[in-house]
């Protein structure tokens, strides 16, 4: 018999039909041996009768018999074998909230906000939980008492976002919060002067370009109509 992990405890059924392992990875794996036609027939144990009984407890004692022929190679691992009537239970890992997550759930917004802004952070994490903190009425504290070095990712994140699709309506949510509150202190640092001034010019830019873009749908929509004007006629 082959099992896919080191085996840490074996038991076996008083009938010798039925073998339990343990194993490292915390699988609890059950095989059934058919009885042979000389031997009398023995009665079910995982019926739900035989569980309510306690016989599952059986499995705790007893020696492991030679069930069938098979070995393991030392220095290769084998894939599992079994058969059709082999139950295999496996262990539910719990699993480790995020960073972000043990913040959110301690209220420390300002921290949780710091936590995505990482280069290595997809933005849709990071917009997911700036969303979350506006659902949260929350968006004010994380951006309050904010130095330079912290203010810093905050609008590089937001030049760089402000033109996306998918995150401009909330950039700009994100953008109007910022200027409220940090409007006071323009001046202080010429880093930060900077990146304001950056994020005007590529914010008109972008307003320029929808422009374009809706006198060209216009245009479009004209020729359209006419187009269809021309073919009903």
């Amino acid at each position: 018999m082959r099992y896919p992990a080191p085996v840490l405890c074996l038991a076996i059924s008083p009938d010798e039909t039925h073998i339990a392992a343990g194993m490292s990875d915390g699988t609890l794996s059950v095989r059934r041996r058919q009885p042979k036609a000389s031997e009398p027939a023995s009665k079910e144990l995982f019926s739900v009768g035989a569980l309510r009984s306690g016989a599952f407890e059986s499995f705790l004692g007893g020696s492991l018999p030679s069930l069938g022929q098979g070995h393991v190679r030392e220095k290769r691992k084998s894939k599992p074998i079994g058969d059709v009537d082999e139950l295999r239970v496996e262990s539910q890992r719990k699993k480790r909230l995020r960073e972000y997550d043990r913040l959110l759930k301690g209220f420390k917004y300002s921290a949780a906000l710091d936590s995505v802004l990482r280069k290595q952070v997809p933005p849709t994490t990071t917009f997911s939980l700036i969303q979350e903190l506006i659902h949260r009425d929350g968006l004010r504290t994380a951006l309050a008492g904010r130095d330079d070095v912290l203010l810093e990712p905050i609008l590089r994140l937001l030049l760089k976002h402000v033109a996306d699709p998918r995150f401009g309506e909330m950039v700009c949510d994100v953008a109007n919060v910022v200027v409220e509150m940090y409007t006071p202190v323009l001046g202080q640092s010429p880093l930060i002067d900077a990146l304001f001034v950056r994020l005007q010019k590529k914010v008109a830019a972008e307003l320029r370009f929808q422009k374009e873009l809706i006198k060209a749908k216009g245009a479009l929509d004209m020729l359209l109509a006419s187009a269809a004007l021309f073919t009903i006629a």
